[in-house]
C-alpha cells in the first residue's frame, strides 16, 4: 500500500514537472493564451510585443494636391471621404499619377502613427521571393520547399511548391478560420506561441498540394522561412534592406515570436499610413521607385495572376473581382466570404487586405492607389470606395499630365 502511494507520488511529481517544463519551454504563448483581450478583432498595439524595428531611411513624401494638380473631382473625393469616416475609418489617402489628391484621418491616427496592417503584411513577401530568384539565392518558385525546409526533407510536405505556397495551394490543413480558442489549435500556437517556424512546421497535408485553395497563415510564415534559409539572412533584415530602405520608408516594427526571434511574416506590421501608401505604390509602378527597381519586372504582372483554384488571389495578394454568385472566397468551397459588393470598375484591380477590412487598392488602368485603414464595420463592402472615386477621376482623367513620383 505504502509502494503505490509513493509510486502515485512520484507519478503526479514527474507529470506535474513535464507540465511546468512544458509551459516553461513556450511560457510566452501561455502567457499570451492567457491574457488574451477580449475583442480577438482588435488586439491593441501593446498586445504584439516583442517586436523588431525595422528601420528604413525615410525619405520625402509624394506631393499633395493643389489646384494646378488635382486630377480627382472634389466631389467624388469628399464622398470617398464621407463613407469612410462613416465606416469606422482610421485613415484615408488617394493618390493619383504620383500626387496625393486626398489624406484624412481620423479616431486620433495621424500620418506619422503606427497603425497595423494584419494580413496586408503578408503581402510583402512575394516581391522578397522575387527579389530572392533574381539574387540567385532561390532557384524558382516551382523549387520543392524541401531544398530549403530541410524538416521536411524526406517529408511528403516538403514537395510542396513555393508557387504553392505563394498561391495558397500548399494542401496543409487550414483550422484557421476556425475560431478555436482551444491551445492545442496549431492556428493558435502559430499566432501566440515563442517559435514561430516550429509551429508553421506543424501544419499536416489534408489536400493535394497545387490542387485546393485555403487562405492560411502557416503559408506566409513558411515563405518567410524558406527565404531566411535560401538567403542565409534574418527575414527582417532582408525585408529592410531589399524592400522597406528603397521604398525611402521610415521606422516600422515587425511582431516577433521572442526577444530576437523570427517575425510574423503573415501578420501585424506596424508602419505609418503614409508608409504603407509607398509600398502600394511601388506595386502599381512594378517596382520602380524613382531611379531604383526593387524587384524584377514583371514581377507584379505574375504575382497578381490567380491560380485556376482561386480566380481572385494571386501570389499573397487579392485580385479582380469576384463571381457575383459566389463571392469572394477565403477556403476552396466554404461558406466565408468577403463582402466585396459591386464590381470594382476598373480593368486588372488587385488589393492587400487585413482584418478590420484594411485595404490598399492598386489601379493600373487609372494610375491610382487607394488606402483605407481602420477597423471592422458591419456595413462594409470592398468595392466602395474606389467606385465612389472613380466617377471623379474619368471627367477629367485625360486632361492632366501624369506626375514623376518622388521617392
Amino acid at each position: 500500500m505504502t509502494r503505490n502511494i509513493a509510486a502515485l507520488i512520484t507519478a503526479a511529481a514527474v507529470i506535474t514537472i513535464l507540465v511546468i517544463t512544458a509551459a516553461f519551454l513556450d511560457w510566452r504563448f501561455w502567457y499570451r493564451w492567457h491574457t488574451l483581450p477580449e475583442n480577438a478583432g482588435e488586439w491593441p498595439a501593446s498586445y504584439y510585443q516583442p517586436v523588431v524595428e525595422v528601420t528604413g531611411d525615410k525619405q520625402p513624401f509624394f506631393p499633395l494636391a493643389d489646384a494646378n494638380n488635382a486630377s480627382i473631382e472634389s466631389e467624388a473625393l469628399n464622398a470617398a471621404a464621407v463613407w469612410a469616416e462613416a465606416h469606422n475609418s482610421a485613415a484615408l489617402i488617394v493618390l493619383h499619377r504620383g500626387v496625393v489628391q486626398l489624406e484624412r484621418y481620423w479616431q486620433d491616427i495621424q500620418a506619422d502613427s503606427l497603425f497595423s496592417g494584419r494580413a496586408m503584411t503578408r503581402s510583402f513577401i512575394s516581391p522578397l521571393i522575387a527579389k530572392a530568384i533574381q539574387e540567385g539565392s532561390i532557384n524558382s518558385v516551382d523549387d520543392p520547399v524541401a531544398l530549403y525546409l530541410p524538416e521536411w526533407g524526406d517529408d511528403p510536405r516538403g514537395q510542396i511548391t513555393i508557387r504553392n505556397l505563394l498561391h495558397n495551394l500548399s494542401g496543409l490543413e487550414n483550422p484557421m478560420l476556425a475560431g478555436d480558442p482551444d491551445p492545442d489549435n496549431k492556428n493558435t500556437r502559430l499566432a501566440l506561441g515563442g517559435d514561430f517556424r516550429a509551429a508553421a512546421l506543424r501544419f499536416d497535408l489534408a489536400n493535394q498540394p497545387g490542387e485546393f485553395f485555403a487562405l492560411s497563415n502557416a503559408n506566409a510564415q513558411l515563405l518567410g522561412a524558406v527565404l531566411e534559409s535560401a538567403t542565409g539572412e534574418e527575414y527582417e533584415s532582408y525585408f529592410n534592406t531589399r524592400l522597406w530602405q528603397p521604398l525611402g520608408a521610415g521606422p516600422s516594427y515587425l511582431y516577433t515570436d521572442s526577444e530576437n526571434g523570427m517575425p510574423a511574416v503573415y501578420c501585424c506590421f506596424r508602419a505609418t499610413p503614409r508608409d504603407w501608401l509607398r509600398y502600394g505604390a511601388a506595386l502599381l509602378n512594378d517596382g520602380r521607385v524613382g531611379e531604383k527597381q526593387l524587384w524584377p519586372k514583371g514581377w507584379v504582372d505574375e504575382m497578381t495572376t490567380p491560380s485556376q483554384f482561386s480566380p481572385n488571389y494571386g501570389y499573397q495578394i487579392w485580385v479582380g473581382n469576384p463571381d457575383p454568385s459566389l463571392g469572394r472566397i477565403y477556403v476552396q468551397g466554404g461558406d466565408l466570404v468577403a463582402p466585396h459588393g459591386e464590381p470594382i470598375a476598373s480593368e486588372g484591380v488587385f488589393f492587400l487586405e487585413g482584418g478590420g477590412y484594411r485595404t490598399m487598392y492598386v489601379l493600373p488602368e487609372h494610375e491610382l492607389v487607394i488606402l483605407r485603414l481602420g477597423y471592422y464595420d458591419a456595413n462594409w463592402k470592398t468595392s466602395t470606395l474606389p467606385n465612389l472615386i472613380l466617377p471623379g477621376l474619368r471627367k477629367i482623367d485625360n486632361a492632366v499630365e501624369p506626375e514623376e513620383i518622388t521617392e
